[in-house]
């Protein structure tokens, strides 16, 4: 009886001591935006999540790693308050401003910025934010620039601050990016562009290549990388509920006669398929391609709010792009302009959604059409008459020729038999 008692009591001990851990609330607030990368995404590159040059945000606070840029970002928010656009400029505004929205900026975060203090977590929005926003502003030549600043100076750099620049654990929050901007925003002619055309501005030279656009001010952004993706997906489909349907490559989809053609520039994902023409909006593959995409996919697979175009897109071009064959010839045609190697870009493509989950495909019904194409027999035939029989001037005069003596000859033999 005793040796019960004791055991109920040491079960009683361990239940309480269970019970003071667990856990009320969700980790992840449902309005988080700012994800850490998932492990499964994660293990195929580490270091194409991870900043190298710049830390913004809290996920990756390291003073010792990136003291030279935390002394630059220091010293654009000097040159800032110095300046003083407006009478708001001061860090007591901006202090002010952001920690009256402190909750919900930390919303935007997973569970372990709590570990931050309030004024550890608004310094590094103020000091962060601000820092974009200075830069956004001499990129544009709003703000003139200093000739001993090394962001502008030193060549090298362009690559890697666009790069970290585009991470999903390096983001922060669009409404504290917004807030600063407003605070010292002057009412110059030459400064009347919002954030978001700012932002574009810098990152269509450095991370796309395409034509200009007018940015749509009506988009609810979350950040940067979320504005990327805002603007990328213009004119694509609305996602379907069915999911990923496989299509033959390039080199079959040439075989049974299908042909391609280049897409308009400023809309990356509007494919179409009619008439047996694919059309296919070109895509500037540049040095941080694999980081910019890559770092889209994780965003889309944590965040479920958000649909799957750019995973959608991926799949649909690793299904085009088996070989080095395919992607030459799609460079050939303008629609993939590469800045690596063939070899490169088309590893490239194999390996861009590994691990990623697909359940709404936007190109569901394009690939059902090409599917539905590649199958049928009158295509495939057509195909093989072009290339064999009018690939060349000679070779048509050959067929003809054939053809004047099948018809000489039949003619003679009929000629016989009356």
């Amino acid at each position: 009886m005793m040796e019960k008692q004791i055991n109920i009591d040491v079960d009683q001990v361990l239940a309480s001591s269970i019970r003071r851990k667990l856990v009320q609330n969700s980790p992840v607030s449902a309005g988080c935006c700012i994800f850490r990368v998932p492990n499964t995404l994660r293990k195929h590159n580490e270091q194409l999540f991870e900043p190298t040059f710049i830390s913004i945000g809290p996920y990756h606070r390291d003073i010792q790693k990136f003291q030279f840029t935390e002394k630059i970002k220091l010293w654009y928010l000097d040159c800032l308050i110095a300046r003083a656009p407006t009478p708001e400029t001061s860090l007591e505004c901006f202090i002010k401003s952001i920690r009256a929205n402190v909750k919900s900026c930390l919303e935007c975060y997973g569970e372990e910025v709590l570990k931050l203090t309030n004024d550890e977590f608004v310094e590094i929005m103020v000091i962060d934010g601000c820092f974009i926003i200075e830069f956004f502003r001499r990129n544009a030549n709003i703000v003139p620039k200093s000739m001993d600043d090394p962001l502008f100076k030193m060549l090298w750099v362009r690559k890697v601050l666009v790069t970290d620049f585009l991470l999903l654990e390096n983001q922060l929050p669009w409404f504290v990016l917004e807030c600063l901007f407003n605070l010292t925003e002057t009412s110059h002619d030459e400064e009347r562009r919002p954030l978001s055309q700012l932002a574009y501005n810098y990152f269509h030279r450095n991370a796309f290549k395409t034509e200009m656009i007018e940015v749509n001010q009506r988009l609810q952004n979350k950040h940067l990388l979320d504005l990327l993706r805002n603007i990328i997906l213009r004119g694509s489909e609305d996602p379907q509920e069915k999911g990923f349907l496989p299509i033959p490559c390039v080199t079959e989809l040439l075989q049974a006669g299908v042909d391609f053609a280049v897409g308009e520039k400023t809309s990356l994902m509007k494919i179409t398929f009619e008439n047996g023409i694919l059309t296919i909006p070109p895509l500037v593959i540049l040095d941080n391609a694999e980081s910019f995409f890559r770092n889209l996919i994780a965003y889309e697979q944590c965040d479920r709010s958000l649909n799957d175009g750019v995973t959608a897109y991926a799949a649909f071009l690793d299904n085009l792009v088996n070989s080095s064959e395919d992607l030459e010839y799609l460079r050939q045609k303008g629609i993939i302009i590469c800045y690596l190697s063939t070899e490169d870009v088309s590893a490239f493509f194999n390996r861009l959604y590994n691990d990623a989950h697909l359940t709404r495909y936007p190109y569901r019904k394009i690939s059902e059409r090409i599917v539905t194409h590649y199958q049928s027999r009158w295509p495939r035939w057509r195909a093989k008459l072009c290339r064999d029989y009018f690939n060349s001037p000679w070779a048509i005069i050959s067929l003809i020729g054939a053809i004047i003596i099948l018809v000489l000859t039949f003619l003679q033999t009929l000629y016989a038999m009356f």
